[in-house]
């Protein structure tokens, strides 16, 4: 019986990057869903700090403005 709470992911991959997602999978004795899943997370992560990074800069960059035309 399947699970109704899952979620399927279909990626397509040419046959070399399925082997190196196999091998890394193996290499860190995970699953190649967990794998994946961590490699995903991570760059979520990363995308989500640089996105407040930019918007840091972008608002500092705006005081400097402000603060020149005073």
């Amino acid at each position: 019986m399947k699970n109704p709470n899952r979620t399927t992911l279909l990626i397509n991959l040419s046959v070399e990057e399925a082997e190196q997602i196999r091998a890394a999978a193996k290499k860190q004795d995970r699953t190649i869903s967990a794998y994946v899943l961590r490699v995903v997370m991570a760059r979520i992560k990363i995308e989500g700090q640089v996105e407040r990074e930019v918007f840091f800069e972008k608002y500092l960059e705006r005081g400097r403005r402000d603060a020149k035309k005073q």
